[in-house]
């Protein structure tokens, strides 16, 4: 201990400590960030998805909005996934539901009450990409969400 007013000098095992410190925190960020950046995709594979339109429980005449909804409204897959959509209409009322939709594949497909179709493409392209029913929008409208 110094008795002549002196501040102490900082020894070699802080130096070595905070060395530690940091350099554990650039380890840390650089394998995380060599972890993210070689992450891989899965290899493409057929995903299924079972769609259904939904009725919502409220008057449409009084809002003047549709009251059906895709089930479910988001279908996530990765490019190159061969993506096959069962298209149901279970409504108990007589009227068509469509499933259309652009991109990654030009779908159109109108189905009457108690119909099904089936619909096949590869997600070929990255991104977020809208189907919609065209009878029923804005409310019947989800998104396909390309990875990759």
């Amino acid at each position: 201990m110094s008795t002549s007013g002196e501040k102490p000098k900082a020894g070699v095992g802080t130096a070595v400590g905070i060395a530690v410190i940091v350099a554990a925190i650039v380890g840390a960020a650089a394998g995380y960030g060599t972890t993210y950046l070689t992450r891989s995709t899965p290899a493409p594979q057929t995903r299924e998805f079972y769609v259904f339109p939904f009725s919502l429980g409220f008057n449409e005449s009084v809002t003047s909005l549709p009251h059906d909804v895709f089930v479910p409204d988001r279908i996530v897959v990765y490019r190159g996934d061969t993506v096959v959509i069962h298209f149901y209409n279970t409504e108990d009322e007589p009227e068509n539901h469509t499933f259309t939709m652009t991109a990654p594949a030009a779908v159109n497909a109108d189905i009457g009450m108690g119909e099904h179709a089936d619909i096949t493409f590869v997600a070929s392209t990255a991104g977020i990409f809208p189907y919609t029913c065209t009878y029923h929008l804005p409310s019947m409208a989800g998104n396909l969400v390309v990875l990759g």
